[in-house]
């Protein structure tokens, strides 16, 4: 039984001698001390808790985000990067199924940027008056989304094509801390140009190979700063890193990009792949512009291989930015909670279908890139099948940062992917260049404050992007040069223009002038076969005409629904 206070009171006070005003002080103070002390028993004898004013513990604090992105890195190479293999595919997940939706710099850059296709966020090309930096709305993008969630924003090295040339010292909006490069000294691994928030800076000499200033490596050191100055401030942060290999330069140094000095020559004796679909010896069901294509020389042999080798080696120092990344990471404390994204903005030709060089068309070679995620809560070495494109980015970033995005994005979170590799839907992915293939042309929006010249003739379908057409000053229209650049090589034709949808089991591709392609990619993974005038192809044939219509203009939700599986082809007669 519990005595009622008031009688314990009573009781005590009894022991005192209440003329003495000192020992009224020392009664009062005693009796309220042990009136709360039996309160509080009582409330626990009754089998409550006492009510507290403690505060709420702290949220969580979020992931850290570094996305790291090649240019023009095709899939197969990733065979000479094993530190980021080891790191982040054997740590992470792998995609195996990711393509780029655009297979061009810019129009990818800004799908990465917005989480939408090109047909949305404006950029059709690299230049105007299609595409260019000037016609992304870089006041809604990834980093403006992530800012504003908390986080801590840098971006270091390439971003969408044209970026400086109306004026080099814009930091683009929501970039706390802003290393981004100068077109078009982007394309040069020395005396390439950075803004570094807001102050230019040009490091060594286009044709002085001084190794402590060459891009990769440079680009390398500043992104680990970066991870380090902000671990020790405590905010979450998402570090953008894009590289400039395997891309070749826009200086008359060979037909790839130069290595760094340690890596001279490591691929030297490397023989180029000469798969099926390389200079591929029946073109006739192939779009016009593809059949017009010359059957290679030695000559062009030897630049295609030379080019192969260079880049291969320029992926070696990439491969060790990443190991120095997750090092600083860990060093740091902080790889734990972070998500690294490895991924490149296109693929690249060599050779196949008689491509010399290039990218731009849907094929295999061009749009299949790498997508390795390692983060907190995913299982080690795993891969997924699912379907998965460029558009998927940005959605994927603000899901982890918790970023609430302004744009309707037709792209998705891959995360329940990651952390569930098994998941499997049936959503098709679209490939679009330029104006696609319909029927009416779209709207382009003005060239705002650049040469039209170049703009013209980069967007008449150039499949290799890396000649002329580069400056402002010449529109390509001259004759290839000594590494097999030039006029000759690029296939500036209207007809490239094209939209195309990829199942699990298809790829099927409209152009402009009424020319497709169907590839059965099942029994024809090389995509030698086209099976557009194939009767037995028929039904699979509406059936992605239908589903292509749907996806041509789609927006946001539309883009990502999943439909049924294709119909097989019919059985041939007897």
């Amino acid at each position: 039984m519990v005595t009622h206070p008031a009688v314990i009171m009573g009781q005590m006070a009894e022991g005192f001698d209440g003329g003495s005003r000192a020992r009224g002080r020392t009664l009062t103070a005693l009796l309220t001390t042990t009136l709360t002390m039996v309160l509080f028993a009582g409330v626990a004898l009754a089998g409550c808790s006492a009510p507290t004013d403690d505060p709420e513990p702290d949220p969580p604090r979020k992931p850290n985000v570094v996305l790291v992105m090649t240019d023009d890195q095709w899939l197969e190479s990733m065979r000479v990067m094993p530190r980021t293999q080891r790191l982040l595919g054997d740590r992470g997940v792998t995609f195996d199924q990711h393509y780029t939706s655009f297979p061009l710099c810019c129009p990818s850059r800004s799908t990465y940027l917005t989480g939408q296709f090109a047909h949305n966020n404006g950029v059709r090309h690299n230049f105007p008056p299609q595409g260019g930096y000037l016609n992304l709305d870089d006041d809604n993008t990834l980093p403006v989304w992530m800012q504003r969630a908390g986080y801590t924003t840098s971006h270091i090295g390439k971003y969408p094509n044209g970026y400086g040339y109306r004026d080099e010292t814009v930091v683009p909006p929501g970039w706390d801390e802003w290393r981004g490069s100068v077109d078009p000294s982007t394309y040069r691994m020395w005396g390439y140009r950075l803004n570094e928030n807001g102050k230019l800076r040009t490091y060594g000499n286009a044709h002085v190979e001084d190794p402590d200033l060459y891009q990769t490596d440079v680009y390398r050191d500043k992104g680990a700063d970066f991870i380090d100055r902000q671990a020790r401030a405590g905010n979450p942060f998402f570090l953008s890193m894009s590289f400039l290999a395997p891309h070749s330069e826009d200086v008359d140094v060979g037909p790839g990009p130069r290595p760094a000095p340690r890596h001279d020559d490591a691929f030297a004796g490397e023989p180029l792949p000469t798969g099926p679909s390389f200079d591929e010896q029946d073109m006739s069901d192939k779009p016009a512009f593809l059949q017009s294509r010359p059957r290679f020389d030695e000559d062009h042999r030897r630049v295609i291989t030379e080019s192969h080798q260079e880049r291969l080696e320029s992926l070696l120092a990439v491969d060790e930015a990443v190991q120095k990344l997750v090092d600083t990471l860990r060093s740091a404390g902080q790889l734990d909670d972070t998500y690294l994204l490895f991924t490149s903005d296109n693929g690249f030709f060599f050779g196949e279908h008689r491509v010399h060089t290039g990218k731009y068309l849907p094929h295999e070679s061009s749009a299949h890139v790498p997508m390795l995620i390692r983060g907190p809560d995913l299982a080690a070495g795993r891969h997924s099948r699912e379907l998965t494109s460029n558009v998927d980015l940005a959605a994927t970033i603000a899901d982890i940062g918790g970023a609430e995005p302004d744009l309707a994005l037709d792209g998705r979170s891959l995360l329940p992917f990651a952390r569930d590799p098994h998941q499997c839907t049936t959503r098709p992915l679209l490939h679009e260049a330029a104006t696609g293939a319909r029927p009416e042309p779209i709207e382009t929006r003005p060239a705002r404050g650049l040469d039209d010249a170049a703009g013209r003739a980069a967007a008449q379908g150039n499949l290799d992007q890396e000649g002329p057409a580069w400056s402002r000053d010449n529109p390509g229209r001259g004759e290839q040069d000594r590494n097999g650049k030039g006029e000759g090589e690029k296939g500036e034709v209207d007809s490239a223009s094209y939209e195309a949808i990829r199942t699990e089991r298809y790829l099927y591709v409209r152009y402009a002038r009424g020319e497709r392609e169907l590839y059965d990619l099942h029994t024809d993974p090389h995509e030698l076969n086209s099976r557009h005038n194939d009767p037995r192809y028929a039904a699979p044939q509406r059936f992605l005409d239908r589903h292509l219509d749907e996806l041509q203009g789609c927006r946001g939700q539309e883009c990502r629904v999943g439909i049924p599986a294709a119909p097989s082809p019919a059985a041939s007669p007897q």
